[in-house]
């Protein structure tokens, strides 16, 4: 199978993405006075630390091979009991991983932006490329974590304004193995697409003119 060199760039450097995005975890929680990071060595920008070999490294790889979606999962052990204020900081704690793909994402479309990154005048555009991979995808990975899924990102952020009757039955679902995994799998797909549509479109809005937007949104989906 022709894989190119590009998008085989771009997937690692997802992969490396999802451990700033549990890196951004376990600072969210430190700050929030959890120890627990910090004991499991995860306060650290080494990414072998933070990945996990099958979820983080091989799944994403797999996925964007059969279907052109790349993907993964990592942990960042915390222990939400030793927080100072537990609905708030477990909140913010689960902001902080989203807020690092999305800073990625722009940061991207920044650079894209700077005629000696991407220059108008030359025919090969590898950087605006890599770049505009990093960053789309990145933006998805923002959005599917913020779904309010229990398992992912999202609900931990809207936790503390659900009614217990509520929240209770979901917190139960959440510690139920691989089946908040599965639902966010099913369902996740799904809901992002409703949000994913103007996100991308605002996306592809602020990139300079000099880029071809919509040809790299559609290379990048493997209809290019």
């Amino acid at each position: 199978m022709d894989f190119p060199i590009d998008k085989l760039i771009v997937v690692l450097l997802v992969v490396y993405t999802i451990t700033l995005h549990e890196l951004a975890h376990a600072w969210a929680a430190t700050w929030a006075g959890d120890p627990t990071p910090g004991k499991h060595c995860r306060l650290t920008w080494n990414p072998i630390v933070q990945l996990h070999p099958v979820y983080s490294v091989a799944m994403p790889l797999i996925t964007y091979i059969l279907n052109g979606w790349p993907i993964g999962f990592a942990y960042c052990p915390i222990d939400p009991s030793r927080f100072r204020k537990p609905l708030r900081d477990r909140a913010l704690v689960g902001l902080a991983g989203p807020l690092v793909n999305f800073a990625v994402s722009l940061l991207c479309v920044g650079l894209m932006w700077l005629p000696f990154v991407v220059r108008p005048d030359l025919e090969d555009g590898a950087n605006a490329t890599i770049l505009f991979g990093l960053a789309f995808w990145n933006l998805l990975l923002g959005l599917f974590n913020m779904l309010p899924l229990p398992g992912l990102d999202g609900y931990d952020v809207i936790r503390p304004i659900l009614p217990l009757a509520i929240r209770h039955p979901l917190d139960r679902f959440r510690t139920m193995g691989f089946l908040p995994l599965l639902l966010a799998l099913m369902v996740g797909g799904r809901l992002l697409g409703l949000v994913a549509t103007p996100a991308i479109q605002f996306f592809l809005a602020i990139l300079p003119a000099h880029v071809d937007a919509y040809e790299l949104f559609h290379y990048w989906l493997g209809r290019g």
